[in-house]
């Protein structure tokens, strides 16, 4: 890895593994009522040690000035909303040459794998590594296989077996690290034995994804969490699951101590 992607990458590890809130989900629904101040919500994350946020184009002008001394990812992708017919088409809103002159640390895209124009995604993805490659500045891949997009978007709950979970994410994750993303965001499978066989496969460090709130409560939350990062997980972006919750500020703290150990 070249010397702006070492030290831009560094910024969201320096404490070990990355905690990152992301703020991006007005991008594709009305912001939940946690999001309708967004400065506020930053300055709540800047007061923790989380690690980073992850925001929008059009987002982070307005928030730069209280980020303090989070790092930033900025959402590049973008073009599906709750009220579209395809939430598998997403293209590009902006470029890494724009979201480098905004500030950002890192870029992230979807990469949705299985999905009819899975094609679409994967050359998004590549061209994007190759971009990213010349400038210095990390790539996030968020692999969702197909079988996990309806739940990731909150549509649905899980379905299927642990074993077919485990091998859908393990295509999406590697597919991404293959591409040439530096990064890979996507979801723990809730099998620990299984997961650590898909980081042991995946040389790009995993973040897990926290998708839609659980309501099983935070205990059980944390302890999910924990069992990922015990089989290798290397950060976690947890949004809905932070400030949805009634205590967005104590479940930072307890995600810190679990992924900065």
């Amino acid at each position: 890895m070249d010397t702006g992607k070492t030290l831009r990458l560094g910024r969201f590890t320096r404490r070990g593994g990355a905690v990152i809130i992301p703020m991006d989900h007005g991008l594709f629904a009305e912001p939940p009522e946690a999001l309708a101040d967004l400065r506020g919500l930053v300055k709540t994350v800047a007061d923790t040690e989380a690690d980073g946020i992850l925001v929008t184009p059009g987002m982070l002008p307005h928030v730069a000035d209280v980020a303090g001394h989070l790092a930033v990812i900025l959402r590049i992708d973008g073009t599906h909303t709750r009220l579209g017919q395809h939430i598998e088409r997403c293209d590009l809103i902006s470029t890494p040459q724009a979201a480098m002159a905004l500030g950002a640390d890192m870029v992230v895209v979807n990469g949705f794998v299985g999905v009819e124009n899975e094609n679409e995604h994967l050359s998004k993805l590549g061209g994007l590594a190759v971009q990213c490659q010349s400038l210095g500045l990390p790539l996030m891949g968020e692999m969702i296989p197909s079988t996990r997009l309806s739940y990731h978007f909150g549509h649905s709950k899980k379905t299927g077996s642990l074993e077919e979970a485990n091998r859908d994410l393990w295509l999406a994750a590697r597919t991404g690290a293959e591409i040439g993303a530096d990064v890979i965001k996507t979801h723990y499978s809730g099998d620990a034995k299984g997961f650590a066989k898909i980081v042991q496969s995946v040389p790009a460090p995993i973040w897990i994804a926290g998708g839609p709130l659980d309501k099983g409560g935070d205990e059980a939350f944390l302890e999910m969490i924990a069992q990922a990062v015990d089989a290798g997980a290397k950060g976690v972006i947890i949004g809905r699951n932070v400030w949805q919750r009634q205590n967005p500020k104590d479940m930072i703290t307890a995600l810190c101590r679990i992924v900065h150990r």
